[in-house]
């Protein structure tokens, strides 16, 4: 798939929370079960994705999800909790970041070629990335939002002064390998026998296209 990612003017001194709102007026994208149908799942995730030209604003939202998160190192293994993950890669040289944040805002950052021996960021500069949670668990149904904003700094084997006019590869996930029914979420649909979302192969293409004057709602 193909995805073009709108500008956003944004103060950079505003909140991150304050971003939901705006983040509101984009386009909305959905992750299905459509990569592993197999493993059902009542979780259901869209993302909202923008950028201010310095950084990539990300807003996950989810919901009938069950909650299940344990206080993790950095770069720890995330992916077990409730969790929600972008890769993203900017070259043809097989290499990518993958970025993933469980719901209590513990980060992992990597980059690498596939699936083992990634280098994993330093904790500084995984701590750039800033992350929202806002949550409501009842009667066993977890419904929670998460906004990423992801400064262009984090991308750290690569010098990119402004991401407009830049293309991209890149994936959308939501996951939790160790919740009671766990599940498997994608944007573009990968094409494997087990869960892998360590394939840039079936990355899709994100456009940053370049910044408008955009007044009142969204209007690209």
């Amino acid at each position: 798939m193909n995805l073009d990612v709108y500008y956003l003017y944004e103060d950079s001194c505003a909140a991150t929370d304050q971003l939901s709102e705006k983040l509101a007026t984009y386009p909305k994208h959905h992750l299905s079960n459509d990569s592993w149908p197999q493993i059902a799942t009542d979780c259901i995730t869209d993302f909202v994705i923008a950028h201010s030209g310095q950084e990539i604003l990300i807003k996950f939202t989810t919901a009938h999800d069950y909650f299940r998160a344990i206080e993790r190192p950095v770069n720890g293994a995330v992916h077990l909790d409730n969790c929600v993950e972008f890769f993203i890669a900017f070259d043809q040289s097989g290499y990518y970041y993958n970025i993933e944040f469980n719901c209590l805002g513990v980060g992992k950052v990597g980059y690498g070629k596939g699936k083992l021996g990634r280098t994993l960021l330093q904790e500084s500069i995984i701590q750039k990335i800033q992350t929202v949670t806002t949550a409501n668990d009842r009667h066993g149904d977890f419904n929670w939002e998460m906004i990423l904003r992801i400064p262009v700094d984090t991308f750290v084997y690569h010098q990119i002064e402004s991401l407009e006019g830049l293309m991209a590869r890149a994936n959308f996930y939501k996951c939790g390998d160790e919740l009671p029914n766990p599940h498997f979420l994608c944007w573009n649909k990968i094409v494997s026998p087990l869960p892998d979302f360590h394939r840039p192969d079936h990355f899709g293409t994100l456009q940053f296209m370049p910044a408008k004057e955009i007044s009142g709602s969204f209007n690209p």
